[in-house]
């Protein structure tokens, strides 16, 4: 797994209004904004390109060559009425301009000012494959109650061949036999569950949580690629740094998407890690603020 960051989204992060500096030194009023993070869960066709399309160049972030089970950080965007298109990425055709036009999806969402989404691509890309692509977009409503020694974690079912499922967290890592009631019981795909108020995990010995699903009132997980957190772990705030989102940073916001395996001879990728699905770990927001 890639994930997809830049240096401004980083800075962006939180960031609901305020002002900045232009190079002559003169302060800088920040519009009103939305912020959004982009998701490629489409497991049957190449790279993807997010695009507004609604003639607004500011505040319309462009992103570009996303694979499936990437995804970006959260950037600014002009809130309101906007038009987004998904296209085919050309890189894998030779750059081919006839590729590059090739749309996915069109349409239309309205987007509140400082709120946070996560847009999905979802679905299947090729013809009589269903649920069919389309958008799915989640507002992030971060959670408001964690203490100091807590982090917000909460799971979003983006694996449609899967039917509903159940939802298991525990503090082992390694494999061990599922007993007990789930954290999460019959979540439907496209379902996202609340953020779950967890521990903080501890900087040795167990580091972060165990994920399994299993279908609805089994005790057999379905196997994931990736099942626990151990790439999110987080990085505690410092009085110059702000603290990094992960599971040992309390009063932290965790996203866990479950995604499907990649369709068998489709442009998606096929290496042994892409056929089976699995569990994609993203950083929402660390709560605190550390730095003066």
């Amino acid at each position: 797994m890639r994930i997809r960051f830049t240096l401004a989204a980083l800075a962006g992060l939180g960031v609901l209004s305020g002002c900045g500096k232009d190079v002559s030194g003169v302060d800088t009023q920040l519009s009103e904004a939305a912020f959004i993070r982009y998701v490629n869960a489409v497991p049957d066709t190449s790279s993807l390109d997010f695009r507004f399309v609604d003639g607004n160049i500011e505040g319309s972030p462009q992103y570009a060559n996303v694979a499936f089970r990437q995804f970006t950080a959260y950037q600014r965007i002009r809130p309101g009425l906007r038009q987004m298109k998904v296209f085919t990425n050309p890189q894998a055709y030779a750059n081919s301009a006839a590729v590059a036009v090739q749309t996915h999806v069109d349409t239309t969402f309205t987007f509140e000012p400082n709120a946070r989404y996560t847009i999905v691509s979802y679905g299947f890309a090729r013809a009589g494959s269903l649920p069919k692509e389309r958008l799915v977009i989640y507002r992030d409503e971060l959670p408001a109650a964690l203490t100091a020694t807590q982090v917000g974690v909460r799971g979003i079912h983006l694996a449609p061949a899967a039917g509903n499922v159940d939802l298991y967290v525990r503090t082992s890592e390694t494999p061990a036999a599922i007993s007990g009631a789930p954290t999460a019981a019959n979540v439907a795909p496209l379902g996202a569950t609340a953020y779950l108020a967890l521990a903080a995990r501890p900087t040795t010995g167990t580091l972060s949580y165990r994920f399994d699903i299993t279908t609805p009132g089994s005790t057999t997980a379905i196997p994931l690629n990736a099942f626990d957190g151990r790439n999110l772990l987080g990085v505690v705030g410092t009085p110059a740094q702000n603290p990094l989102a992960g599971f040992q940073v309390g009063r932290t916001a965790i996203t866990v998407a479950i995604l499907p395996p990649s369709v068998v001879g489709s442009r998606a990728p096929q290496t042994a890690a892409f056929l089976t699905a699995t569990a994609l770990f993203m950083p929402d927001k660390a709560l605190d603020v550390t730095e003066p």
